[in-house]
């Protein structure tokens, strides 16, 4: 039977996250830590008795103190460290605080850390030592009355039986796994976001007494978004541009719409954040609040202040008016974000330019303002956006079928046992490894030197006697020949 020990944030009881947490001191000056919810009613229905079976009252539980961080995670008051199934966790009997052990022993001094009130050592309560951990009980096996009469008997006839269930639950031993196959399956469980580097996580664990421990490595990963942008900022060929650009029409309440193109080559996540709050919908119905002719028209606030509204993240993200080829305010039409402050959703940064619907601009920048403001008189609305080219969504789409392409190639691929696939099983001339000779095709020359597999045939009896008109006279086959020429290669 393995040992099992609550806990530590749980009731004893309930085995559930406790709320009300109160101790029950046992014989050898350890506690029990249950939910005050669930001890009384167990108390009362069975006449103060304890779960163990020993007596307990309600006026003998002691309530506990832990204390959180900001995460919500039990801590130490002294040393600030997170509780684990590690952690040498006491309580003071006199104030109810918990503390690590190091705390109270060290640093304590015979003074409770956190209210001041003294106490001795009979007053710390252990709620979990990690090395002392009870010893799991041995299982007493059953015994019936002819065992015990013939107890050589049973113990043969149970090994027998044992022996036999033992090789009928044992499965066949399976052959080793191709090293092809692992690289496979290993490949196939890498995201495609992998990084050559590890989150640290282990080293921490291992340098920490705060961090639980952890054995195994972890690979870090790379943001998504930030290989999308990468990868659409990439440096190509000019005739490649277009490809990397969107183009929207902002439909607006003038009578025609404003044509853009969006530089998500030059400005990325500024383009990603446009492109994304106008398949939500968001710059529908959307006003343009300030107009200053000859300067600019200023809209895409929802509130119509331009104060409010917020990024596709919920928060500010980096400005990128400094990157390396950012375009620049050098013509009539360029698009732009509003600065608001260092690092907060643009601060200038151009991230587009009208390409059609000049005179709408112009219909636009001719409407008047209302006196001492830069307000326009009349409301100038942006009624929809609408998308025909993205290039982040091509680039999504790429990868999910490079994922898939990956996934069928690698469910469908037969590999063998060696790791092989079964086209490789034939040589250079297409002739199967491995398969015997057909008869007919013995013969010397070079030829015979090409041909794979099997014993050679024998020679003719004219093969290894020379004629009269050759060097040398015929002799018999017997007798020792003088080797002529390169000789044999096949047993190179």
């Amino acid at each position: 039977v393995p040992a099992y020990r609550t806990p530590f944030d749980c009731c004893s009881l309930s085995l559930q996250p406790f709320q009300h947490p109160v101790c029950a001191i046992n014989e050898d000056g350890t506690g029990t830590v249950y939910d005050l919810l669930n001890i009384v009613p167990w108390l009362k229905e069975h006449n103060n008795t304890d779960p163990k079976g020993n007596p307990l009252k309600p006026s003998d539980l002691i309530a506990l103190n832990y204390h959180r961080n900001s995460k919500n995670q039990l801590h130490d008051p002294v040393s600030f460290k997170t509780f684990s199934e590690h952690s040498h966790i006491v309580a003071i009997r006199t104030t109810g605080n918990v503390f690590l052990a190091d705390s109270v022993g060290k640093l304590a001094g015979g003074r409770d850390l956190v209210s001041d009130v003294p106490f001795t050592k009979a007053d710390i309560i252990t709620l979990q030592n990690p090395h002392e951990a009870p010893a799991p009980a041995p299982p007493v096996p059953r015994t019936t009355a002819s065992a015990e009469q013939n107890p050589t008997a049973s113990s043969s006839k149970a090994s027998k039986s044992t022996s036999a269930d033992a090789s009928k639950k044992q499965p066949a031993a399976e052959p080793p796994a191709s090293s092809a196959l692992a690289k496979a399956r290993k490949a196939a469980a890498q995201p495609y976001n992998a990084s050559p580097y590890s989150t640290g996580a282990a080293g921490a664990s291992l340098t920490s007494t705060s961090l639980d421990p952890l054995t195994k490595g972890e690979m870090a990963l790379y943001d998504e978004e930030e290989l999308m942008y990468e990868d659409i900022s990439r440096e190509r060929k000019e005739k490649d541009r277009i490809k990397r650009r969107a183009y929207v029409r902002m439909v607006t309440n003038m009578g025609g719409s404003l044509n853009l193109e969006l530089f998500c080559d030059k400005a990325p996540k500024t383009c990603y954040n446009f492109l994304m709050l106008a398949r939500e919908g968001k710059y529908d119905d959307c006003p343009f609040h300030r107009l200053i002719p000859g300067f600019m028209i200023q809209g895409g606030d929802p509130t119509g202040t331009g104060r409010g509204g917020q990024s596709y993240w919920g928060t500010p993200f980096r400005d990128e008016y400094d990157l390396k080829n950012a375009e620049k305010h050098t013509e009539r039409g360029v698009l732009s974000m509003a600065n608001k402050g260092a690092a907060t959703n643009g601060r200038h940064t151009v991230f587009g330019k009208l390409v059609g619907g000049e005179e709408i601009l112009a219909a636009m920048e001719a409407t008047p303002v209302q006196p001492g403001t830069d307000k326009p008189a009349k409301p100038i609305k942006i009624t929809e956006v609408i998308v025909y080219q993205d290039p982040f969504e091509d680039y999504k789409k790429r990868v999910a079928n490079k994922i898939q392409k990956q996934a069928e190639s690698l469910s469908g691929s037969k590999i063998g046992q060696n790791g092989e696939k079964a086209k490789d099983q034939v040589n250079w001339f297409g002739e199967k490894i491995g398969a015997s000779k057909s008869a007919g095709t013995t013969g010397g020359g070079v030829g015979k030197y090409l041909k794979s597999g099997g014993p050679a045939p024998p020679a003719s009896s004219t093969i290894g006697k020379r004629g009269a008109g050759e060097i040398g006279l015929g002799v018999d086959d017997k007798k020792k020949k003088r080797k002529m020429g390169f000789g044999d290669f096949e047993s190179w």
